[in-house]
């Protein structure tokens, strides 16, 4: 039994030649227990505030390289408006069913949107606002806004990256280190906050691309870590210098693992041997939206209940109870998933 490959083995196939595009296969083991570990750190993250967490696994960047690789792989296969629009019929759908929840309960707390505030939560192309006790509800949404401008611009993407491979993945980085660098002061406000996740998050998006075409294979492996290190070295003694929290250290050192992660194409072979790990990944797959936007509603909620019942909220009970009142909101409103992916509506998402 095969555990796992090199950097250079592949799950889909052999190593593809310079000029043809790796076809992924139906379902990917390693990259649905990717995003699953996403996802799971995301939640770790905001439950139990490890600092550590964002350093040992980037999960942001890793999440917008897997969109932009299966994105590749969809527009590799189909007209460019049809793969749109399946993006944004699995996408919106779940933000709709949180606004049904969270715009009422804004409202009734004193809450006074404006058409246009309504409207954002409808379609976040900017971030949906909320009202001044609804934060939860809205504070992670900025990852659905910049996913949604990715993939509406993802078609155009593809066609620059076809044609120039490594000017489109070097221009694009380049303007996301010139972004966040001290040479540019860039101002908060809606336009900027796209602007600079196009640049920066785009720039994994076309990892992502790269995995697909194989791009990063024709690297030879020696100067592929080379390089992934020379980048991962150079961004930790930025940071140590500027501070864990420095954007552009943080940036370049995502880029450095989604780099690593995305050459890498282990078989994952065993998981065939744990049934429980197996369905747990497909599950999450399966309600990734629905457990990334309720996430931070739920923590908060759990936060909230053991305050008013007296118990202390301490990092590990907050995570206790948020886990068991995010598994009743996967059970209640998951099927949403199901319906934009064109299933039949299950409680539990299907094996």
């Amino acid at each position: 039994m095969r555990v796992s490959g090199s950097l250079s083995d592949r799950s889909e196939g052999t190593a593809p030649s310079a000029r043809t595009p790796v076809r992924a296969r139906e379902r990917s083991p390693y990259i649905d227990a990717l995003r699953a570990l996403a996802i799971l750190r995301v939640y770790l993250l905001h439950s139990l505030w490890l600092t550590w967490l964002p350093m040992a696994f980037p999960a942001m960047p890793v999440m917008f390289a897997l969109a932009g690789y299966l994105t590749a792989v969809s527009l590799d296969r189909g007209a460019p408006l049809r793969v749109v629009g399946s993006r944004l019929r699995r996408l919106l759908p779940p933000l709709w069913a949180l606004a049904v929840v969270a715009v009422p309960l804004m409202v009734l707390f004193g809450w006074r949107p404006s058409l246009p505030d309504v409207t954002w939560w409808v379609v976040p192309l900017r971030n949906p606002p909320s009202g001044e006790w609804g934060g939860p509800f809205s504070l992670g949404l900025w990852y659905i806004r910049a996913y949604l401008w990715l993939v509406l611009f993802s078609p155009l993407l593809w066609w620059v990256f076809r044609r120039w491979p490594v000017g489109a993945l070097l221009g694009l980085s380049g303007l996301a280190v010139l972004l966040t660098s001290p040479l540019v002061d860039l101002p908060v406000n809606p336009v900027t906050d796209v602007i600079w996740s196009m640049a920066a998050y785009g720039s994994c998006w076309l990892i992502g691309y790269a995995r697909h075409t194989g791009l990063l294979d024709r690297v030879s492996l020696r100067w592929y870590v080379l390089g992934v290190g020379v980048l991962a070295l150079g961004a930790m003694m930025w940071l140590a210098d500027r501070g864990e929290d420095d954007q552009l250290g943080g940036l370049v050192w995502g880029w450095a693992v989604v780099l690593l992660l995305m050459r890498a194409r282990p078989r994952l072979d065993w998981l065939a041997q744990v049934p429980w790990l197996a369905r747990l990944i497909r599950m999450i797959n399966a309600r990734a939206v629905t457990i990334y936007i309720w996430h931070l509603p739920v923590l908060w909620a759990a936060a909230g209940l053991l305050t008013l019942a007296g118990l202390y909220a301490g990092k590990s009970t907050i995570l206790g109870v948020g886990t068991v009142l995010l598994v009743a909101v996967v059970l209640a409103l998951g099927w949403v998933e199901d319906l934009a992916a064109r299933r039949r509506p299950s409680l539990l998402p299907p094996s």
